[in-house]
């Protein structure tokens, strides 16, 4: 009776196990067990910390110090990596150089200024940015959180009748500042280190089904006019790379699902790869419609992290999941667990690795939540590694020890395959990206196998053609002896 008990409870409890933090998805869609690749390690809040935590927006780590923004207390805390506070900031001095600007302005009753409701922040070597969006601005510190500049007149039409509330920002090497703001769909903002506006980047396209486009070439501009406006949807969060590409997120609709992440160039064209078995888009598995019982709908991605080679991690607020990506678009493990217990997060708003740890901000308990790689994950990480080395051998013998630890993870056979096809071991190759459903790579391994065969053939390949074509003109001889005629030439 207590067997039959316990694997009842298993029965019950497992699903909801795997649906938590213990899956993947398939080459064919299919929900697939999976290891999780990272695990709760260690998590800080307000209490631990000694300070107020209200209304935490926005995280970033620069030089193993943690930055944190908050739109209530309207303060920028700081962190060490041991996780104690180091200082708190809510006022902020004008340094002499910005004081003086001010004053040759005709501005002379200002010596400190103070944050309303800021929503972003980033951290460089050249200073502090702050998205001051309440107070329609973006602030420049320095290191010592001195005012350094001041950025609020955007000259563009858009902010002819629109106030300019910057939610996010990012800014790369040459100091030139991307800004997601409030209620702007014409794309991302670029400006140039004096605040001017330089243009609108990574615009995100509308898509249209062929039905659309085919009834809205037939209506009138009268039955246009009357139609649902169709908008770009708004950018969510932004960060940038050593080499000035722009990771962005966006919002889910009907018209982009499977376009939430991107990844811009310096040109403003959205070059992500999306080679795995799915786009990059969060969950490929979801309920559509309204439903009380089962949260619904495509992912919501709220935040994106880079860590190194290539790895990024998206941060899903709907269910309180995060998804890690190679940089050819193959999804690699999820994890996240809904919850306001400590080792879990409610609604998470800002993700930022701390090494090789992940940080997830959770707004709602006003907790920071440590992510440690499993020794699966460290295992993934480490083959994408050696295989960017150009070390395949090495990789691929992590590869095999990551199908020891995960025997359903498709993409390492994969990442196997690539090492025997660089061998030129095409047989074999074959053999691992038919496991791993990879037809591109397995193309190629065909192509080599077929033409080792051709050549390792070739004589036989020849004579039996000799022989076939000699046996057909011996045929065709025979037969025409037999009709009496004869096969030499007669005057």
């Amino acid at each position: 009776m207590t067997k039959l008990l316990t694997i009842f409870s298993l029965l019950i409890s497992l699903p909801i196990q795997l649906s938590v933090v213990r899956y993947n998805y398939s080459y064919y869609g299919e929900v697939l067990h999976s290891a999780p690749g990272m695990n709760f390690a260690a998590y800080f809040n307000e209490k631990t910390l000694g300070t107020t935590l209200s209304s935490p927006e926005d995280m970033v780590v620069y030089e193993d110090m943690i930055y944190i923004i908050d739109s209530k207390t309207n303060s920028i805390i700081t962190v060490d990596t041991s996780f104690n506070l180091v200082a708190e900031y809510d006022t902020f001095d004008l340094t002499p150089a910005y004081l003086q600007e001010l004053t040759d302005a005709g501005i002379n009753d200002v010596t400190e200024i103070t944050l309303n409701q800021p929503f972003g922040i980033d951290v460089k070597d050249t200073g502090i940015y702050i998205a001051d969006t309440s107070n329609f601005r973006i602030v420049k510190l320095n290191h010592n959180f001195e005012v350094i500049d001041v950025f609020s007149d955007i000259e563009d039409v858009t902010f002819n009748e629109l106030n300019f509330e910057p939610l996010k920002i990012t800014v790369d090497i040459s100091e030139r500042m991307y800004v997601v703001a409030k209620n702007v769909y014409e794309g991302i903002l670029e400006l140039d280190t004096d605040g001017s506006f330089n243009r609108f980047t990574g615009v995100n396209p509308i898509r249209l089904n062929p039905f659309q486009i085919f009834s809205r070439s037939l209506m009138t501009e009268e039955q246009l006019a009357q139609l649902q406006l169709f908008l770009p949807t708004e950018y969510t969060n932004i960060s940038i790379d050593e080499k000035s590409f722009i990771y962005a997120t966006s919002k889910p609709s009907e018209n982009n699902a499977e376009n939430q992440i991107q990844l811009i160039n310096p040109k403003g064209i959205d070059v992500i790869k999306r080679n795995g078995y799915h786009p990059p888009m969060g969950d490929i598995q979801y309920m559509e419609g309204m439903n009380n019982y089962v949260i619904t709908g495509p992912s919501t991605l709220v935040d994106i992290a880079t860590t190194n080679d290539g790895i990024y991690t998206v941060l899903d607020q709907k269910r309180s999941r995060l998804f890690t990506y190679d940089s050819e678009g193959d999804l690699l493990y999820i994890n996240g667990d809904e919850g306001s217990q400590s080792d879990k997060f409610d609604e998470g708003v800002a993700i930022a690795y701390l090494g090789d740890d992940l940080l997830i901000l959770d707004r709602k308990t006003r907790t920071v939540i440590v992510y440690q790689l499993t020794d699966f994950g460290m295992a993934v990480n480490e083959a994408i590694s050696l295989h960017n080395q150009g070390e395949f051998e090495e990789a691929s013998l992590v590869w095999e020890e990551v199908l020891l630890l995960n025997t359903n993870y498709e993409i390492a056979y994969n990442g196997i395959g690539k090492f025997y096809l660089r061998e030129k071991n095409y047989a074999k190759a074959m053999e691992y990206f038919n496991a791993g459903h990879d037809l591109y790579y397995y193309s190629k391994a065909y192509k080599g196998y077929r033409n080792e065969v051709l050549k390792a053939n070739f004589g036989y390949i020849v004579f039996g053609v000799v022989v076939i074509v000699g046996g057909l003109i011996a045929l065709k001889i025979r037969s025409t002896y037999k009709k009496g005629g004869s096969v030499l030439y007669e005057d």
